[in-house]
């Protein structure tokens, strides 16, 4: 005999079937959220073939940065993401992003996990959330980088920390171009009195590193807290 929570399983893939979240084909199971083929998609990149202050791609294999954070490194020590802006990858950033899907942090934060091991960096001291506008959030109802912060602080069994607040910034950054989106305002980004980082590793959490400024001008602010190291960890990279 089904149990009450099977029948209604199986009324709600009848009456609203599951499909992947990028294509749209039909799914087996409504725990799924891709099918076998754009999961194929999600492949991590390797590490060693990006730059790793930016995770650009570098010049040649014989160096470990790409030619401008040689000649200009970002202020952390370390930079990574999980996948590149594209395909299922790029799906799964504006669903949860802009598709009030906040729930796929969750796996995003489990893939990102997956990078995170694989770069070998030490563990840190604290997870810390690029911050959104108040305004935003009221629109957004949530933080979507601060939902990845929480779930990934959940694996790694590491404290989160929301030290940054953000001042003004309400409109939307994706549709600007790599110049406008340098000209963001230092003091947009404030370090909570509250918030103490001295001599600790911080691990800055973001869904998308573009040109990189949102997460330049968040670890400027952060060394004026004198912490130890800072790495900063996207799901995906946009080239």
């Amino acid at each position: 005999m089904l149990k009450l929570k099977e029948l209604i399983d199986h009324l709600t893939n009848f009456l609203y079937p599951p499909v992947c979240l990028h294509c749209n084909a039909l799914l087996g199971s409504q725990n799924k959220i891709f099918c076998p083929e754009c999961f194929q998609e999600l492949q991590l990149i390797d590490p060693k073939e990006r730059c790793r202050y930016c995770f650009g791609y570098k010049n040649d294999n014989e160096t470990k940065t790409c030619s401008l954070c040689a000649q200009t490194p970002p202020p952390w020590n370390r930079g990574a993401a999980a996948f590149d802006y594209e395909g299922a990858a790029a799906t799964l950033i504006t669903s949860m992003k802009y598709g009030n899907q906040a729930y796929l942090s969750k796996g995003a934060a489990a893939l990102m996990a997956s990078q995170f091991h694989a770069l070998n960096w030490p563990f840190p001291d604290l997870i810390i959330p690029v911050p959104i506008p108040f305004s935003r959030w009221i629109q957004r109802g949530y933080n979507q980088s601060l939902n990845l912060a929480n779930d990934l602080g959940k694996i790694l069994n590491k404290p989160i920390l929301s030290a940054l607040t953000r001042k003004g910034g309400d409109y939307s950054q994706a549709g600007l171009s790599s110049s406008q989106r340098k000209k963001l305002n230092t003091h947009s980004f404030v370090l909570k009195k509250t918030a103490s980082v001295q001599n600790k590793k911080i691990l800055l959490i973001d869904d998308v590193m573009t040109t990189g400024s949102t997460l330049q001008r968040c670890a400027e602010v952060l060394l004026d807290g004198a912490p130890k190291h800072i790495y900063v960890l996207t799901v995906c990279r946009a080239i």
